[in-house]
This record gives C-alpha cells, structure tokens and sequence, in this order.
C-alpha cells in the first residue's frame, strides 16, 4: 500500500513540474475521454477456484494531457465470473436434524461468482512518433473492490430419482485491495479529434502478504482498446 502511495505522490509532483519543462510554455491541458473494451479474466490466485474462459471489462476514463505529461483516472467495470464446482451425491448418516433426514440421499451443486472493479489514478508520459501516433507509458495505482458470491444448493432424491429443494445457501463477502497499476497505450489518430488507442494494463497486487486463501494473482495483465475523444487542444 505504501508503494502504491508514492506512486500518486510521485505522478503529482512530475505533473506539477511539467509545465516549467515544457518545450512551449504556452501549451494548454488537453482534455480527453476514453470508453475502453477488452477481455478479463478472473484473477484467483488459487487454480483450483478460478473460473475458467474470459468475460468481458468496459471502462471509462478522463484525463489531461500538458505537453507530454498528463494525469487520468480510470473506472474499469467487469462481467461476473462464474465457477461451477461438480455435483456430489451423497447419503446421510447422521442424526435427523433440520431438513438434513438420516439415510436419505442427498445431491448438492454449488456456484462461485466473482469480479474485480477497480478505480485508478494514473501518470501519463507521452513520445510522440509522428503526427497520428503516440507512445503513451502510465504509471499509478488505485483501489480494486472485488465482490465474491456464493451460491450452494441441496436437492434430496427421492426413491424414484426424483429431486426435490431442500436448501439453498447464499453468502456474499469481498476482498478488497490497494494496487499498483502500469500500462502502455498506442494512440492512432483517426480524425482531428478521436482516435483509436490498443493498451495493455498490468495491475500489480500485494498477494504474496495475504494467506487467506482468496487473494489475486500477483500480477495480472488485461488487454484493451478504447476510443479516445479529445475535447480540446
């Protein structure tokens, strides 16, 4: 978390000092919106509880550009990942209790839900290559709220095979964190004002201090493209 905190402090001081570095003093903040699409995968560091395959992230961010320093703040909003863990049959040996009956037979299935939203505030280096292309390298960190569901379901089965609800769990927890977030961005200009901009983001979370069982990967990587609107410059 201390790392991350830095960072910020760092992405302001080098904002403030860029306009004294800027090769036209005169140079005005360029505005700008992004919406960005991309895959997302789920994050558990555990094998054994990802959710398999990719959904899909949207996002938008806003920012400013002076000369080539600039600061944005991103806001990325995944679909649910979903685990599905094998049904098991089983019979009950225990004493009678609740809906929980001795020597019936009971089936259970259950269903983990998961997805990582985060919020980010980023420092911005720009290079540009020619006039429709620029290198953009951005460095930050950001708060990252991921909300888990769980959802568990008992049938018994009958004699003739038949299934009938008996209970149905459902638990609804997170595991938030402070994270470090680095990216890389190329801006295609594609009129006087939009361009299309690839990115790959790199979001860095402090896992190795939490044994709890449900943290993130250490590092995990998302592609994305979005389309930028420059509102002025």
């Amino acid at each position: 978390m201390l790392n991350v905190e830095r960072l910020i402090a760092l992405a302001v001081v080098c904002l403030v000092a860029a306009p004294t570095y800027a090769q036209t003093p005169s140079e005005t903040p360029r505005m700008f919106v992004d919406g960005s699409f991309g895959p997302d995968w789920d994050d558990s560091y555990n094998p054994s509880s990802r959710a398999p395959g990719a959904t899909w992230a949207s996002g938008l961010s806003w920012g400013f550009d002076i000369g080539t320093r600039g600061l944005e703040l991103d806001v990325a909003v995944p679909q649910w990942h979903e685990k599905h863990f094998p049904l098991q049959r089983y019979l009950y040996a225990g004493p009678t209790f609740g809906w929980q009956q001795q020597n019936h037979s009971y089936e259970s299935s259950s269903t983990v839900r998961r997805r990582s939203i985060d919020v980010t505030a980023l420092f911005r280096a720009n290079r540009s290559i020619n006039r429709r292309v620029t290198f953009t390298w951005l460095v930050g960190g950001g708060y990252v709220f991921r909300p888990e569901q769980f959802t568990g379901v008992t049938k018994e089965v009958l004699p003739d095979g038949r299934l009938i609800d008996v209970n149905t769990q459902q638990d609804t927890s997170s595991r938030n964190y402070m994270a470090g977030v680095a990216r890389v961005d190329v801006e295609l200009k594609v009129a006087s004002r939009l361009s299309i901009v690839p990115r790959m983001r790199f979001t860095i979370f402090p896992s190795l201090l939490d044994d709890s069982g449900s943290a993130p990967r250490i590092v995990v990587a998302r592609p994305e493209v979005a389309v930028r609107l420059r509102l002025g410059g």
